[in-house]
């Protein structure tokens, strides 16, 4: 079995065009969400909502860039089962110096779609909430900010939200790799120069 890296750094381009796919990323973010957990084709397709004829394509995607691992197979009617897992707990994005930035605009793209689509169907369903006064499981925060940072203290801050996401996802999850039965968040953290002066 291929060991679960804590943290992997995507910054090729052909990476970055295989996460640049909404139904990729679902499929990603499921397998990392239950670490220890794996999946089949089948069960995969069942939750992202795709016909298990689609899903082979998009998983065999993932599975080309390693962020998708086959842990183990079995026979299942006389055909070989593939039990899927996460290649890593988390991803960061980054695009190597000189390289076109259009790959990391199609995954910022579908990263922003995802979490819009995913806001706005629970606001429908009554599964999220915006008011303040909303039971902490229903409710949603979303917050931007400005904040001027010294640039000895800018690594450090990026570490720190780094850090306490790592806590978080990692509290969410026992140490047999299931999880501990709270409630899931999708949280995206962004930061980035605003290029002002």
């Amino acid at each position: 079995m291929t060991e679960l890296m804590a943290s992997r750094v995507i910054e090729d381009v052909a990476t970055l065009k295989a996460l640049a796919d909404p139904i990729r990323m679902r499929v990603l973010e499921l397998a990392m969400s239950e670490p220890e957990r794996t999946w089949t084709a089948k069960e995969l397709a069942k939750i992202v909502g795709v016909a298990p004829t689609k899903i082979y394509y998009h998983i065999n995607q993932l599975e080309q860039h390693q962020l998708l691992h086959i842990r183990d197979t079995r026979v299942v009617n006389g055909i070989i089962e593939k039990q899927y897992g996460a290649g890593q707990l988390n991803l960061t994005f980054h695009r190597r110096s000189g390289e076109e930035p259009s790959s990391v605009h199609e995954v910022v793209a579908t990263l922003l779609d995802q979490i819009k689509d995913e806001i706005e169907a629970g606001l429908n369903a009554g599964t999220i909430s915006g008011s303040s006064e909303a039971p902490d499981p229903v409710r949603m925060m979303l917050s931007r900010g400005v904040a001027e940072i010294p640039v000895d203290r800018i690594a450090e801050f990026r570490h720190e939200l780094q850090a306490l996401m790592r806590r978080f996802e990692q509290a969410g999850v026992a140490r047999d790799g299931t999880a501990t039965g709270g409630h899931r968040f999708a949280m995206l953290v962004g930061m980035h120069p605003l290029g002002l002066s």
